[in-house]
């Protein structure tokens, strides 16, 4: 057992014999270490005033932030498929059928490999792993997958297996693949967890480089708002965790019950787009099944204009910075601001229904001028007045005194 599992264990043991001084023992993993403290951390489904309750910190908090540049599939199952998803737009899949990686660099995608590991794993499993992780091309090769929601998949598994786990396996990754992140995923955090959960799944924030989280707010029509927040739940237990860790938001492309249907494009739509603007460094989708989108009419066709819509508002706003909140009616209002100081302000409804005059699931990108700083970027040279007053030219997107002649200040100053 480590050192930091050993001490956190002495914190719980002393939290639930009522031994500290703080309120309710917060630590949810005793001396079994085993599982939170009852099968509701796993729920579907947030009561509406939970709910309320748990995000309201949340609302009309900016958070700042850049526009997610990575796009990721899950199990893609044929070299066809790796070229589909290339040409598409995505810049990597998730492999859990390992002997794809090499089709996968060869196309350009880049690689995670999915891995199952319990405390029932073997030590030899975990090794050829590790060896299928080296044929990898190292270039391609960006993550490693331990576990996929450990807390509902491997229930008798301890989080601290995976911490541990992780300070044996990190020194290795740092030594022979260099850039190779560790990651892990979880459900949640659901709206209805106290700080018991909280404290619990923590320890999985401690057991990866990269968390993967999975908002799936459309099961049972709930509110898609619940990207934002999950997202930042998932930022207050890295807190607790106190360590910050990149998001894989992972939003559904497969059947859901009970109906087993798959999501609108237009839910699915302002979902990404959400996870976009707040805060996440890859937005993923499972799975890549056409057995399954074929049944659907245009689904297929329809989530191709998608992921061109995605990383076409990927490209346009790579540079810029972005402050994004949630409105308490529901308006996800994010402002993005280019290094020469253009303002876009792009508003969100995440309501099925229309709220003032956003329809529903209505997006709306509007260019604002900003009141200071350098007008947009051009080709060719024209005076303006920068905002002390004093004459300039815009050359390549500066702000330069005007001078005569074919030779030009090599010393100029930017616009504020």
């Amino acid at each position: 057992m480590s050192f930091r599992l050993r001490e956190k264990l002495i914190v719980a043991i002393c939290c639930w014999t009522s031994s500290c001084v703080s309120s309710p023992p917060v630590r949810a993993q005793d001396v079994s270490k085993n599982s939170p403290p009852d099968a509701a951390a796993h729920q579907l489904r947030d009561p509406a005033e939970l709910r309320r309750r748990s995000n309201e910190e949340y609302v009309g908090k900016k958070v700042k932030t850049t526009v997610t540049q990575r796009f990721e599939m899950y199990d893609p199952h044929s070299k066809q498929a790796l070229a589909d998803l290339k040409a598409m737009g995505f810049t990597q899949v998730i492999l859990d059928w390992p002997h794809l990686h090499k089709a996968a660099s060869d196309v350009g995608l880049n690689v995670v490999l999915a891995n199952w590991w319990t405390q029932d794993t073997k030590r030899n499993e975990i090794e050829e792993g590790l060896e299928r992780a080296r044929k990898v091309a190292p270039e391609s090769l960006i993550g490693f997958s331990i576990m996929d929601e450990p807390g509902r998949n491997a229930p008798d598994t301890p989080f601290g297996f995976y911490i541990d786990l992780y300070e044996q396996l990190k020194p290795k990754f740092a030594e022979e693949l260099r850039g190779t992140r560790l990651e892990i995923s979880h459900w949640g955090p659901m709206a209805s967890w106290d700080s018991r959960y909280y404290d619990y799944f923590s320890f999985l924030y401690e057991a990866a480089d990269v968390m993967r989280i999975m908002p799936y707010p459309d099961l049972h029509e709930a509110p898609l708002d619940d990207v934002f927040f999950m997202i930042q739940r998932s930022r207050k237990m890295m807190k607790i965790a106190q360590r910050e860790l990149p998001l894989v938001v992972i939003l559904q492309a497969w059947l859901l019950p009970p109906d087993g249907r798959l999501p609108e494009i237009e839910e699915l739509r302002v979902m990404a787009w959400q996870a976009m603007l707040s805060g996440a460094e890859t937005v993923s989708f499972f799975e890549y099944n056409l057995d399954v989108w074929n049944e659907t009419p245009e689904f297929h066709d329809q989530f191709r204009q998608l992921i061109a819509e995605l990383t076409g508002l990927s490209q346009r706003y790579r540079c810029h910075s972005v402050e994004t909140e949630m409105r308490e009616d529901g308006i996800l209002n994010s402002t993005l601001t280019s290094p020469g100081g253009l303002v876009t302000q792009i508003e969100i409804n995440t309501r099925r229904h229309s709220v003032g005059a956003l329809k529903p699931l209505g997006i709306r990108e509007t260019k604002i001028r900003s009141s200071r700083g350098c007008p947009p970027l051009v080709a060719s040279r024209q005076t303006i007045c920068c905002p002390i007053g004093v004459p300039k030219t815009l050359f390549g997107g500066v702000c330069r005194r005007s001078v005569r002649g074919p030779r030009y200040s090599k010393h100029f100053r930017r616009c504020r």
